[in-house]
């Protein structure tokens, strides 16, 4: 039995197992691979690229937040995550969180 992850072709032969069945784990695993296949997990380049990618959306949401905050502070309003939120044009969830830090 032969089947494929990434670069590696594995081969399995049943006169290794003694004439044997291969245990039930096992055929499952291969079945699934056979189904699906198999993903590659991702580069240290991509991850490097996500990483950067969410610094910079960070980096964009904090100052949002506070722009909105100096300006709910010119208004006299109070500074609540609702009212970050709706000023900054974020989510609530988003505000409350980086309000608490």
């Amino acid at each position: 039995m032969k089947f494929q992850i990434g670069n590696y072709t594995i081969t399995i032969e049943r006169k290794a197992l003694e004439d044997e069945e291969l245990p039930q784990e096992v055929q499952e695993a291969l079945q699934t691979l056979a189904k699906y296949g198999y993903t590659p997990p991702p580069s240290e380049k991509k991850l490097e690229s996500a990483k950067r990618a969410r610094e910079a959306l960070q980096a964009r949401t904090k100052e949002k937040i506070e722009n909105a905050i100096n300006l709910l502070k010119l208004e006299g309003k109070e500074i609540t995550p609702y009212a970050v939120a709706k000023v900054a044009k974020i989510s609530y969830n988003t505000a409350k969180k980086y309000l608490k830090g």
